[in-house]
């Protein structure tokens, strides 16, 4: 049966509500940005960190890592499903690369058919495959970039694709950590009637990480995002606490908006053993925000 224009409005909306300059680049695949209110620019490199900061991973003492996610954001509005892959290899202790991939499910909507009545539905989904590499220059200075292919269907015929970068710096100094990024920066996705600019954002953090002696290090992490094109900024601050290498604990906190991603408190956990990492975090919003229950949990190994 011929579809009537209730579709044509419907491909729109769900453009605008789940495609719209590929919004889900800024959702995070990894447990411990959530468990640190998204202020992990200038924390401890983990197999993720590959796709949100190339750099650090040049800088990291780890020669590989690699692990899983798996995620449910908006669990009480939209309700989209995160799987993601990620990892990376460091080379000569200077040069690192990875990889890494991301699929994400969004909610599922109605097709209606010219007789008004409910005939399919649709959900959409949004993919996105990269490649991270960082260098270290010197002791403690390392830049890194990103090469993103992305892509997003919001209808059966209706899709889009584009290709991001990003780029950073890190710089460390004994306890003091500095880092600095410029993500998604490409061309504009269109699904056939508007292009759409991707969510470019400019990226400042600044940590500490203080030795308490071999077995006890505790870390502070502050960030600050500017979204480009949305004219939104973002903030969060973290705390991580870990018990020789072995256990972490984390809380945080994310000031945002409904242009970006909502004010949130957020704590996690991690366990390390034999090499095989498990990391959790759990989010908590504000006045019954969407992303209240939130989850990210992680399965991976390095060494």
């Amino acid at each position: 049966m011929k579809k009537i224009l209730s579709i044509a409005i419907s491909i729109i909306f769900a453009a605008q509500l789940y495609g719209q300059s590929a919004q889900f680049l800024n959702i995070s695949s990894d447990p411990a940005y959530y468990s640190l209110g998204g202020a992990t620019l200038t924390a401890d490199a983990n197999a993720f960190t590959i796709a949100s900061n190339a750099s650090a991973t040049a800088l990291g003492t780890q020669k590989m890592s690699v692990a899983a996610s798996y995620g449910a954001w908006q669990p009480k509005g939209m309700n989209d499903g995160v799987l993601a892959v990620s990892g990376y290899g460091l080379l000569f202790n200077r040069l690192s690369v990875g990889l890494n991939g991301k699929y994400m499910l969004h909610k599922p909507y109605d097709i209606i058919g010219n007789d008004g009545s409910i005939k399919d539905q649709f959900t959409p989904s949004d993919m996105s495959v990269e490649l991270g590499v960082g260098y270290k220059i010197f002791r403690g200075l390392a830049i890194g970039v990103n090469f993103r292919f992305i892509s997003s269907t919001i209808y059966e015929e209706t899709s889009g694709s584009a290709f991001g970068a990003d780029i950073s710096v890190s710089y460390r100094l004994r306890g003091l950590r500095l880092a600095l990024a410029a993500t998604n920066l490409g061309s504009k996705i269109d699904y056939g009637y508007t292009p759409y600019n991707l969510p470019a954002m400019g990226k400042l953090g600044v940590g500490y990480a203080l030795d308490i002696n071999e077995q006890n290090t505790l870390s502070v992490h502050a960030e600050g995002d500017y979204l480009l094109y949305h004219q939104s900024f973002m903030a969060g601050a973290g705390l991580e606490y870990k018990y020789n290498d072995m256990i972490a604990a984390r809380v945080g906190y994310h000031y945002g908006d409904q242009k970006s991603i909502p004010s949130y408190f957020s704590a996690g956990l991690g366990v390390k053993f034999l090499g095989i990492t498990l990391n959790g975090a759990y989010v908590i919003g504000f006045d019954n925000s969407p992303i209240n229950g939130s989850f990210m949990a992680s399965l991976g190994y390095e060494f």
